[in-house]
């Protein structure tokens, strides 16, 4: 990773050149928000309490869920994942029809530009993170590409 921090200086750099990816709300957001942290009451069907604030912050709208793990059971397997984009999709069709349209449209990116930057920066993150404890050792490999692809569409 040493030898792609002139080109990670450069994206730092090339990031002021594009004034659209600051075309974003703010918003507290928990960052962290799945069905494990959330308690639930189911004598009186009510949310009792969130747990697990410690990620929390502002941030742009897009980056509220930055793991995706929104409406996910915690379960790592095929079927958990099905349910999570059948669970997320439920919950756009609500928000929908209650009015909260803009909810779900606020947290999409509002260009191109701005989803390859956040997908940059993604990727850097879980490199950073997980190389060092010997995890996903099988994956460091792609996700290095795919930083190195963002890093080529800001020409860096």
């Amino acid at each position: 990773m040493r030898d792609l921090l002139p080109r990670l200086d450069a994206f730092v750099e090339a990031l002021s050149k594009h004034p659209e990816l600051n075309n974003t709300r703010y918003i507290l957001a928990h960052k962290d928000l799945h069905f494990g942290n959330v308690m639930y009451d189911e004598l009186s069907g009510c949310i009792t309490g969130i747990l697990d604030w410690e990620f929390s912050s502002i941030v742009p709208a897009p980056r509220w869920n930055p793991v995706r793990a929104f409406l996910w059971n915690g379960q790592y397997a095929p079927e958990a994942t099905e349910e999570k984009n059948r669970v997320n999709e439920l919950f756009r069709e609500r928000c929908i029809a209650r009015g909260l349209a803009s909810l779900i449209e606020e947290t999409n990116f509002s260009s191109t530009i701005q989803q390859v930057m956040q997908d940059t920066v993604n990727y850097l993150r879980a490199i950073v993170e997980v190389s060092p404890r010997h995890q996903k050792a099988e994956v460091v490999p792609s996700w290095r590409a795919s930083l190195e692809e963002g890093l080529t569409a800001f020409k860096v």
